[in-house]
């Protein structure tokens, strides 16, 4: 927010040359992980009564804000969403998921797989997204 135009240049170029060549550092790949309790006055030995909080270092937000202002639309959600949505389920998801990395596999690749349970997240998603 603060930088000069200088290091905006130098960040575009590096984040170029890592898209290029299909790299990123390893401390883009780091995170710490906090616990946030969701109700103070609620027990705090109940596992289910936090959060966890990801924290990332500052370049990864960059790129992850560029990232996502390319590829998210309100439209594109909609043909993404399985459950909650008449005539899809969560096995189409299933398939869709295993098709994706056979595909992957298959032409010599590594997957990488992330899956979120929003249940710990309840009352914090975005229902409009």
């Amino acid at each position: 927010m603060f930088a000069c135009a200088e290091l905006w240049v130098h960040l575009s170029l590096f984040f170029i040359v890592c898209f290029k060549h299909c790299f990123l550092p390893a401390k883009f790949m780091e995170s710490i992980v906090t616990p946030f309790v969701k109700n103070k006055g609620a027990d705090l030995t109940d596992k289910n009564n936090y959060r966890a909080i990801a924290v990332s270092n500052a370049d990864t937000k960059v790129l992850e804000r560029i990232v996502l202002g390319n590829i998210i639309t309100f439209d594109s959600m909609d043909k993404y969403q399985f459950g909650f949505k008449q005539g899809h389920s969560t096995t189409l998801c299933t398939g869709v998921v295993k098709k994706t990395i056979d595909y992957y596999i298959d032409r010599g690749s590594h997957v990488f797989v992330c899956f979120v349970d929003f249940r710990k997240a309840f009352d914090c998603v975005n229902y409009w997204k």
